[in-house]
């Protein structure tokens, strides 16, 4: 009987001594916590990817709020191949008074994708390469391209590409003096432009 109470013992003050290394969680939640910031860092967008050029952009401050705003930095900042037709700060001060604003709240934020998408072509285009004709855009409608040659800007629909080929790990950014306005988009608010 004495032998098996002091095995009983010597179990119980196994058990206890491995108590305190079970118990000792933090550790685990340390580990699990590390494993959560190295997620998110690696869904930060990649160095010179198109959402970098275009937040980094001297010209771009309204066009990457908006591109926050949609919740598409992380579309922008991962591995791909986009073109994007990026308007200016001065071409989205040629949207009609408060349209802007009113996109970028909350509740608007699918019409601001919607806009946002028109802008995006799957695959990286030079410009040296458009030719006349209709690209699909990321969104499902189409741009048309206007190659005119003689030293001309090309456009799209009827927005000039003041600067082609701003090139990003992810794609190429070809700078535009208009923002692109899908049909599906033209009632709200005003936004089609003159």
């Amino acid at each position: 009987m004495k032998t098996k109470t002091l095995t009983g013992f010597a179990l119980i003050m196994a058990l206890a001594a491995t108590s305190p290394a079970v118990i000792a969680a933090p550790e685990v939640t340390t580990k699990t916590e590390t494993t959560v910031t190295t997620t998110e860092k690696q869904e930060a967008p990649l160095p010179g990817s198109i959402f970098t050029v275009i937040r980094d952009g001297q010209n771009f401050s309204i066009l990457a709020k908006a591109v926050k705003a949609a919740e598409l930095e992380s579309t922008f900042g991962a591995k791909g191949a986009w073109t994007v037709f990026a308007p200016t700060d001065e071409a989205f001060s040629k949207l009609p008074s408060g349209v802007l604003a009113s996109l970028m709240l909350p509740e608007n934020k699918e019409k601001l994708r919607t806009l946002l998408m028109y802008h995006v072509i799957a695959g990286s285009i030079p410009a040296a390469t458009f030719v006349d004709g209709k690209l699909k855009t990321a969104g499902g409608d189409s741009v048309e391209i206007d190659v005119d040659g003689n030293n001309e800007p090309i456009e799209v629909n009827d927005a000039k590409i003041v600067n082609a080929d701003q090139t990003a790990t992810n794609g190429v950014v070809h700078v535009i003096d208009k923002v692109l306005v899908p049909k599906s988009l033209e009632d709200f608010k005003g936004l089609a432009q003159n």
